[in-house]
Formats: C-alpha cells, structure tokens, sequence
C-alpha cells in the first residue's frame, strides 16, 4: 500500500542520478576529448551535465497511463512517424518523448543557459553553447540508435541512459524497494559511478566496480521476480488487457497520439482511473460505444469494478521459473507451455514473463561499457562478467479464471 510514488518524482530522481553522473565523469570526458580531438573545444562541464540532467528528467516524457501496458495495448495498433532514427516499426512511448521534447519543449530547451551550482565559471553554458534538443532525443531512443553525426561526447554518454546500467534504473530499482517495503541486498550506486570513466573506449568501469555492478544487477533481477513479475500483478494485468483499449479508445478517440500531442499529454493515469471510477459505478455506459464520447460497455464497466476493488478474475494455477541460455528461448517458451497446458480462451490462459536479466545481448554489451585493470590496460570483455549472474530468464505461469 505505499508504493503510490508518481513517474514524475521518478523522473525528478533520474535527473538528480544524471546530473551526479555527469559532475563526476566530466573531468575523465574532457581529457578523453582532448587526446580525440586536438584542437577543438572541449563542451562546458555546464553544458554536459544540464544535457544530461534534461534528458534524465524528459525520458518518460512520452509514457501514456500505465506505461509499457500502454505501449503493449494502444500504441502498437500505430506506427512511428516516419523519421531516420525510427524508420518503419509501431509507435513507443519513446517515439513519443521525442517528438514532445523536439515539438512542444523544444524553445525552452534551448533557452536554458546553465546547470545547477554555485560556481558560476563551471556551471554556466558558454555564449556560443546551447542545448539541442535533438541530442536528448538521441540519447533517450530504445533501441539506442547509432548516429555518427551526434557529438562524440553525447556518443560516449549515450550507455547511460540505455546501456547495461542506466540512470533510469539506477533509480526505479531503489526508488520501487524502499517505497514497497522490500530488501533487494546492498546496491552500492555511489562505488560502481567512483569506479566509472570515460576513457578512449567510452564509457568505462575499473575492474574492481564489477562487484559494485553485479550487485546491482542482482537487485534489479530479484525486484522483477518478486514485484514487477509478481502473479497477482500479472493476473491484474490479464483483466486490465480486456478492458485497457476500449477505455482508451472512449476518452482519447482512435487516433495516433503523435498526431495530437497536446491533448495526449492530457492522458494519464489520473485521467483513466477517474473515467474508470465513473464506469465502475454504471455511468458513462453504453451498448454501442463510439471512440472520443467517453463510454464504454456494461461489461468493461464490471471489469473496471473488479479491478479497482484489487479482485483479479484470473489466479495462478502453476509456474515454472527457467534459464534459457543453455536450451535458447524458442525451446525454452515451448517447454513452458507444453509443462504448463494448453490455453482455454476466457477460462485458462499461459503468461509468459520474460526477464532482462543481463541488459544487453552478449554481442551488444561489450560496447556499451569497457571493463579495465588497474592500469588502464583492457580486462574481461562484459559478456564474460555478466555470464558469471545467476538469472532466470523466464517467469511462466498458468491462471485460471474463477474461484
């Protein structure tokens, strides 16, 4: 009952982490620069942190209610404006963020002319330094898109808000535990940035903030398990897939949300629940709804009564916990569903939860942070690092529907 915090104060936190990121990678960026590129001006330090900083505040900018539910049930019926950096896929709420932030924020992006602090010289931009924001949109892009024609700096930057530990994560994993009441183990943020750098590689970690790290990723597994992937979440998320669409359809229409940005930044989580409270006690009804006039059917009126009473229909019959990486995913899904039994439409369904739990494909990872000795020489590549988690990577359950 006390997990009620909002993605804004999220938001405010991963702006916050960003801006520590940047203060301390800033004095290793520089010089990193300055071995790349000779001759030409390294960016302010005020520059790079309140770039960083916007782009930990804007990232969830796009987030409709629900977040990813919303992704996975509205926006995929919607493909992305068409765009370089998205090219022909469905619309995400991180497609969203960027139209938003380079659409509606764009002017008061770069009117902005310093980053927080009380020393004027460091945090100041210079006069001929201004924030673009299309590097906050190259920054927050899912998957992270390769743009050779952003600035090196942001390039190096870039893992940190989509690589193998993010400023994202590094707060919604600590943020979610300390406001739901769980022990994750120790999560040693303040080692695992002292042991961060940006070297001629990138972004670096020192080998001995490896344990720093999987710590870390160790928490975030266990907080998908136990929370995100908990079964009467799931079983909520089953009726909610029932009645999310149509209740969406009735307040916001059936058009695409990138082609109406102002009256989609109308619709949150607070807008739903209040619509959804008036079907739930039989108002705003109708046999014959019409998208935009805020009705709905009598039985997704019923759902919605269930669902904000927290009485799921649907309950867990059985789950299996596995490891994919040995049997690959394809044999790994079909076992679970052979184990589990076939799927009864409206009376017995498989849900199959996948974890992240080593960010990145192996092939993918060893770029995004480069792992090094002591003496600055390279170390284990990540892959080999990540491969020593223990993870589960699937969640399976079978929920019936009933008592």
């Amino acid at each position: 009952p006390t997990a009620e915090h909002s993605r804004f104060t999220h938001s405010l936190g991963v702006m916050h982490e960003a801006g520590l990121w940047a203060r301390h990678l800033y004095p290793s960026l520089h010089a990193a620069l300055i071995a790349a590129e000779p001759g030409r001006p390294a960016p302010s330090e005020g520059l790079v942190v309140e770039t960083l900083r916007l782009a930990g505040l804007l990232h969830d900018v796009g987030h409709g209610p629900f977040a990813h539910f919303f992704d996975e049930h509205v926006l995929c019926h919607f493909m992305a404006p068409a765009d370089p950096r998205r090219m022909h896929k469905s619309l995400t709420h991180e497609d969203l963020s960027q139209l938003i932030i380079e659409r509606e924020l764009a002017d008061t992006i770069r009117a902005i002319r310093r980053a927080p602090g009380d020393v004027p010289e460091r945090d100041a931009l210079r006069p001929d330094e201004s924030i673009d924001p299309r590097w906050l949109s190259f920054l927050i892009g899912k998957p992270a898109p390769a743009d050779p024609s952003m600035p090196r700096w942001l390039r190096w930057l870039q893992p940190l808000l989509s690589g193998v530990f993010t400023v994202d994560n590094l707060d919604y994993v600590r943020r979610d535990a300390y406001l739901i009441g769980v022990s994750t183990g120790p999560v040693d943020v303040e080692r695992l940035r002292r042991y961060s750098f940006v070297g001629p590689a990138g972004l670096s970690l020192y080998e001995p903030g490896l344990g720093a790290l999987e710590m870390f990723l160790t928490a975030r597994l266990f907080m998908y398990q136990q929370i995100y992937y908990h079964r009467s979440v799931r079983a909520i998320d089953l009726d909610l897939a029932g009645v999310f669409r149509p209740s969406i359809l009735a307040i916001f229409g059936d058009g695409s949300p990138a082609d109406d940005l102002g009256h989609y930044a109308d619709l949150d989580e607070y807008a739903l629940l209040h619509q959804a409270a008036l079907w739930a006690r039989g108002e705003a009804l109708s046999a014959d709804p019409a998208p935009g006039d805020g009705t709905v059917t009598p039985e997704v009126g019923a759902a919605w009564h269930a669902i904000l009473l927290r009485r799921p229909s649907w309950h867990a019959a059985g789950e299996q916990r596995l490891n994919y990486e040995a049997v690959g995913r394809d044999a790994a899904l079909a076992a679970a569903r052979t184990e589990l039994g076939p799927e009864e439409p409206g009376h017995a369904a498989v849900d199959l939860a996948e974890i992240d739990a080593r960010p990145a494909e192996a092939t993918a990872t060893d770029s995004l942070l480069a792992i090094v000795g002591r003496d600055g020489a390279p170390a284990l590549p990540l892959s080999a690092a990540l491969a020593r988690l223990p993870a589960y990577s699937l969640v399976a359950r079978r929920f019936v529907r009933g008592e």
